[in-house]
């Protein structure tokens, strides 16, 4: 008997389509059955896929058209006529489309119409009673009939969703092989840690099982770290890891990268193809998968990671590992102790010509790692990140190799690797945030604790555009008493300019005494729910809503609103 082992999880989803992701025990033809949630007897459409295999397990993700849109649906799944759900653990099953674009004949109130998101990073695990991400699930189920006002329309998981390099105590207590060996080495092993962190709470499976999520890696999924400094990779080649990181990434796509795209996007994406591929033939993709992103790894194809939303605002969700500066048997030469890329051309290509196409409306970029960082610590780690003399003359260059060389150094022992750090693709998006005509909105996670930002050109004070960073992390994870104690010294500083841009840590408002804030900084386990309201015609008003377990419960424990008085 087919029995259901990860999932179902509601995946990409647009105003006529959804993707419905599920990990089974055996290979079978699935069904996806979709009714309208007030019409639970008329069936509106119904897709079957056959099961691929990788590895030796068993994946669906299958993508049913024709839905209309802003339309709440219920759906099940079935294989053989014989529902495929878990008995021990049932689940309310249902999602919503987006709703229509606005047009200008549209009315007053579908005008006024808000996103609504729910966005973290950083589920570590180890104290499952302090999880958020398990409590949303709870809180769902609490405003179920209040889901049209009150349900956020997407998920954004952006980063560590698992820590392979750091597996929760359960889950090695239950996996002795797993523990007795190097720990999470192999695509099976990475398989075991996702099937435990998005099946051992029923609350997590809720609420996969009802918002449409989408994922993003960052450096926890497969290594600690991953692409610190230019020759990071080759390191990790000398030290025998070549496998688990390719292995890694191809755990990333199976579980989070497969299902962030549509059939439009699948259709031109190199892995998807070797997966259809494996669909029709019954081959394990396995091998095939691994050599396709083992010459990505190796800088000899170039893949794409990043993916885009059809909201309102758009949305564009970055990959800052991947495509990190790697420097391979060079660690002499100048392109090692040049300035650094967080993105590859590729990429960075992609998102100028999607701001260029969206310039007159406001825009979210999404990236693991912030772009603005409290003002010293940016301020420090752009520092470190600049390259001087470089196209100087042979003793300037010299010269400015031997501080490249401490500057890595120093980065390296400060775990430095966020956007300022990486010059050029600091420079670029900068060069492309200040030529915009509207606002843009910064998703991130990463730092294990909470913020908001804005960045404004220097020399501009007449400009109404801005640039406002939005980091909540970590859905369950801490800080050590070191870390914290540097990082709220640090914060003394609110506000500094550097390379072209005035940064200012923005007020936090605590709602719950619960709330732990220094100097508007917020060290809880938290996940964040955001509100963009719209005000005048491309214009929003934007409220940020840090939520924590507060006892037992997902409750509000601190907000930021913008737009903040101009000051």
């Amino acid at each position: 008997m087919v029995q259901l082992l990860v999932g179902p999880i509601v995946r990409a989803t647009n105003t006529a389509s959804v993707v419905i992701w599920v990990e089974v025990s055996h290979a079978c033809s699935i069904t996806l059955r979709v009714t309208p949630y007030s019409e639970q007897e008329n069936e509106v459409g119904s897709t079957s896929v056959h099961t691929l295999m990788v590895g030796g397990r068993h994946y669906a993700a299958p993508q049913l058209q024709g839905l209309q849109p802003g339309t709440w649906y219920h759906y099940e799944l079935f294989t053989d006529d014989a529902p495929l759900t878990d008995p021990s653990a049932p689940l309310l099953q249902c999602f919503r489309t987006l709703a229509a674009k606005v047009t200008e004949q549209a009315e007053e109130a579908q005008q006024r119409a808000p996103l609504r998101f729910v966005y973290g990073s950083c589920r570590k695990l180890d104290r499952p009673e302090d999880d958020t991400f398990n409590a949303l699930g709870a809180w769902l189920l609490q405003y179920f009939e209040q889901r049209e006002q009150v349900w956020p329309h997407l998920l954004l998981l952006i980063g560590d969703q698992i820590y392979a390099d750091e597996p929760p105590t359960n889950f090695l207590q239950s996996h002795r092989d797993i523990a007795e060996n190097d720990g999470i080495t192999t695509f099976p092993d990475f398989a075991q840690l996702y099937n435990y962190v998005w099946t051992a709470e029923k609350g997590v499976r809720q609420v996969l099982a009802t918002i449409p999520t989408y994922m993003i890696f960052d450096d926890h999924e497969v290594y600690n770290n991953w692409g610190v400094f230019p020759g990071w990779k080759e390191g990790m080649v000398r030290r025998g890891k070549e496998q688990l990181l390719v292995d890694g990434l191809v755990a990333y796509w199976i579980y989070q990268g497969w299902g962030n795209l549509l059939e439009r996007e699948q259709s031109q994406h190199p892995l998807l193809k070797i997966m259809l591929a494996a669909e029709k033939s019954g081959e394990d993709a396995l091998e095939t998968l691994r050599a396709c992103i083992r010459d990505n790894f190796y800088g000899r194809n170039e893949l794409a990671w990043h993916y885009t939303l059809p909201t309102k605002p758009p949305i564009f969700v970055t990959n800052t590992r991947a495509d990190r500066t790697s420097v391979f048997g060079s660690a002499h030469t100048d392109a090692f102790y040049a300035p650094m890329h967080i993105m590859g051309q590729q990429q960075a290509a992609a998102l100028r010509d999607w701001m260029q196409q969206h310039d007159r409306e406001m825009t979210i970029l999404v990236s693991s790692v912030p772009v603005l960082l409290p003002p010293l610590i940016g301020l420090v780690e752009y520092l470190a990140g600049v390259r001087l003399w470089s196209r100087s003359n042979a003793l300037l260059r010299w010269i400015g190799k031997q501080l490249a060389r401490l500057q890595l150094q120093f980065a390296l022992r400060e775990s430095f690797d966020h956007w300022p750090i990486f010059a050029d693709s600091w420079n670029d998006l900068l060069r492309m945030l200040k030529k915009r005509q509207r606002d843009t909105l910064l998703l991130s996670g990463d730092v294990h604790f909470s913020y908001a930002a804005e960045g404004r050109k220097l020399f501009a004070r007449g400009t109404r555009v801005r640039l406002y960073q939005l980091v909540s992390t970590p859905f369950q994870n801490t800080l050590t008493s070191r870390q914290r104690w540097m990082i709220e010294q640090q914060s003394l500083i609110t506000r500094i300019a550097y390379s072209g841009f005035r940064t200012r840590v923005l007020p936090l408002q605590r709602i719950e005494k619960a709330a732990q804030t220094r100097h508007h900084l917020l060290f809880n386990d938290t996940l964040a729910y955001v509100t963009l309201q719209p005000q005048s015609e491309h214009k929003y008003s934007i409220d940020q809503v840090y939520m924590s377990i507060v006892d037992g419960q997902l409750e509000a424990i601190a907000r930021t609103r913008f737009p903040h008085e101009r000051t």
